[in-house]
């Protein structure tokens, strides 16, 4: 009977060791975040699938997804907003894929 308990303390031991270092059977890839945005955690590691997360979890709230910090820039996690569609980018923000700048911005001189 006695080793029945050392036995179970151990396995507790065990299982609260695993959980205090983050350890995970599955891998937690849902966003953390609500209507205003959010982080895509660096268990999804295609960045490319990060941004489909992101846009799609935009999409939920009828809204357009702007990323605000890169992987790269964040060890993993990308950072987005969500934003009504036709919001203009604030000004300083990089250059949408159109060569247009955001409103207030402007080119320097070479």
């Amino acid at each position: 009977m006695r080793a029945w308990r050392v036995v179970l303390i151990a396995l507790a031991g065990v299982a609260a060791g695993c959980s205090a270092s983050g350890f995970s059977w599955t891998s937690n890839r849902s966003i953390n975040g609500n209507n205003t945005g959010g982080i895509v955690p660096e268990a999804v590691t295609n960045e490319n699938e990060q941004m489909e997360l992101a846009r799609a979890h935009c999409a939920q709230y009828t809204k357009q997804m702007r990323v605000t910090a890169r992987p790269s820039e964040t060890g993993g996690k990308l950072i987005f907003v969500c934003e009504a569609p036709g919001t203009p980018p604030p000004p300083g923000a990089a250059p949408s894929g159109q060569g247009e700048l955001p409103p207030g911005v402007r080119m320097k001189k070479k």
